[in-house]
């Protein structure tokens, strides 16, 4: 296919020598290979491309040889994650070499542009999280201080990759700004490149707690993307649908769609998709009362699974492996996948989501064991996995702007490890701790006033009239430290574009009676440890 004929084609001031048409039409030939899934015989004709381009010094070559090299990199990374990196990097040093020798006279900038992007993907696929981000403010640098042919796709691509990075490293809120940035910036390029945005608003609903406007994205995403288009948007299409019907209890629907997704996913070489549809699978059998054949499923994915990357595909089948299993009742199997799920986490959110659930686990198992001490030792074992979380968790919701969005993401966490270590405490009839868990119910967060002297001059805070009565306001000498206690300051903020900054600072540790330790003190550094937030703050105040 030549460049006059295929809308496709970065084009650059000047034209491809004419020695090279027949391998440019291999190399667009082996990429429409690449997109019906023929990614065998794609791989091997853009090997055969790249070989016939060594030895020359022409710099349009050397354009068509980065463009090879960046699209082998994409059939590798399926396969193999290592050389897809390698091959990447060599497509960035073969355009940065253009660029620097001749400008962007070939269209090469695109070119770089698009494999520091694809870099960032193969990063992210080998857990180099941070490396990947990196990656993709690199590229958005590039596209800021030059005009480049398809910048607005490339724009896209950054926020849609930058999106998926946040969700995985649990930054919601900000993950759900940026997949808004992603669904205007593919409105301008092509609006079907949207579901892509509605897949993530869906993720970034359901792990808010939100199911109504995740089934909603999720069918959005599934209706706006047809099964007529290129492999990779008609396997999305049908795992979307799958999906939806999972969502809706039609499980043999789902179990049809999710095979067909699978059969997609492998015949055209996408990894990530394969093992999504895979565990969606695995969730249908396990939701519709089948755990051994869900556990089954798992086990062969995981082990399919590439070992040193796949991390988010890894953690999920883990997960719901020790679901499966906790189902089953192999309780200590259950465990073990419990912990190496939550050996693959990378931020506090889903560190508690599993946890919450290795606890949830541990109460189940204390009520099928017989001896009273060992049921003891199981229920104490859960209660010190969900006070923790609990603890972590009314920390993290400082991370979301106030308002029903963080609301629903601590009922997801929070309101279910309270319930467990309430019902763990009175089942263990330790009293101490259970009003030491009324207590903390019941604290009131502090705002940090240096939150509020850093807004500029032209920001104000809206008042709400409290409900009387209402305290008389405390003198300035009781508030000489930097923290203003929300409950005696006698207004509620209220977020607005002026006070999006507002947060709540750590309220103090209380203590029951003067004298003694909190109650909650080991709990508090415990967690403070194991999910790296900081839960309390080092003053210490009586309860009454």
């Amino acid at each position: 296919m030549t460049d006059e004929v295929d809308p496709r084609a970065i084009r650059g001031k000047k034209p491809l020598a004419p020695q090279w048409h027949d391998l440019r039409d291999a190399h667009n030939a082996a990429v429409e290979l690449l997109q019906i899934g023929d990614v065998d015989t794609a791989t091997r004709n853009l090997r055969d491309v790249l070989a016939a381009l060594e030895g020359t010094d022409d710099l349009s070559a050397w354009d068509l040889r980065a463009r090879a090299q960046l699209n082998l990199a994409s059939a590798l990374e399926g396969v193999d994650t290592a050389a897809a990196l390698e091959m990447t990097d060599e497509a960035i040093a073969t355009a940065s070499a253009v660029v620097a020798r001749d400008g962007d006279e070939y269209g090469t900038r695109t070119v770089l542009s698009g494999a520091l992007l694809s870099r960032a993907q193969t990063l992210a696929a080998r857990d180099r999280l941070d490396d990947a981000l990196a990656q993709i403010s690199l590229a958005e640098e590039v596209l800021g201080a030059h005009e480049i042919e398809q910048a607005d796709l490339m724009r896209f691509s950054a926020h849609n990759i930058r999106t998926g990075l946040l969700i995985f490293l649990g930054r919601l809120e900000e993950a759900d700004a940026e997949a808004r940035r992603s669904l205007a910036a593919a409105l301008v390029v092509d609006p079907r490149l949207a579901v892509h945005a509605y897949m993530n608003l869906g993720a970034i609903a359901q792990r808010t707690g939100d199911d109504q406007a995740a089934w909603e994205f999720t069918d959005l995403a599934a209706r706006l993307q047809g099964d007529d288009s290129d492999v990779v948007a008609a396997q999305i299409a049908v795992e979307n649908r799958a999906r939806v019907a999972m969502q809706q209890h039609r499980f043999a629907e789902a179990e049809e769609g999710f095979l067909r997704a699978v059969d997609l996913a492998k015949a055209a070489g996408l990894r990530t998709r394969l093992a999504a549809s895979r565990t969606g699978l695995a969730a249908v059998y396990l939701e519709s009362g089948n755990p051994a054949r869900a556990a089954k499923r798992l086990r062969e994915l995981i082990a399919d699974m590439d070992s040193t990357g796949a991390v988010h595909e890894r953690r999920e089948a883990y997960g719901f492996l020790g679901d499966a299993e906790s189902k089953r009742g192999r309780f200590a199997v259950a465990d073990e996948a419990y912990l190496a799920a939550r050996d693959l986490t990378r931020s506090a959110h889903e560190r508690c989501r599993v946890n919450l659930r290795r606890a949830e686990m541990q109460a189940e198992w204390a009520s099928f064991t017989p001896g009273p001490r060992k049921r003891t030792e199981r229920l104490t074992a859960g209660l010190h996995l969900a006070i923790p979380v609990l603890l972590a968790t009314e920390a993290l919701r400082g991370a979301f702007a106030p308002g029903p969005v963080r609301e629903r993401w601590s009922l997801q966490v929070a309101a279910p490890a309270r319930e467990l270590a309430f019902r763990l405490a009175v089942t263990l009839g330790d009293g101490e701790l259970l009003f030491a868990l009324i207590e903390n119910a019941t604290a009131s967060a502090t705002l940090m006033a240096e939150t509020i002297e850093a807004r500029d001059a032209a920001a104000t805070l809206t008042v709400v009239e409290p409900v009387p009565p209402v305290r008389e306001a405390a003198t300035t000498d009781a508030f000489a430290d930097d923290l203003l206690p929300a409950a005696a300051s006698g207004f509620v903020g209220v977020p607005s574009a002026a006070t999006a900054d507002l947060r709540f600072a750590p309220p103090p540790r209380v203590v029951a009676i003067p004298g003694q330790a909190p109650v909650l003190d080991a709990f508090i550094r415990a967690a403070e440890e194991e999910y790296g937030v900081t839960v309390r703050s080092e003053r210490v105040v009586a309860s009454w």
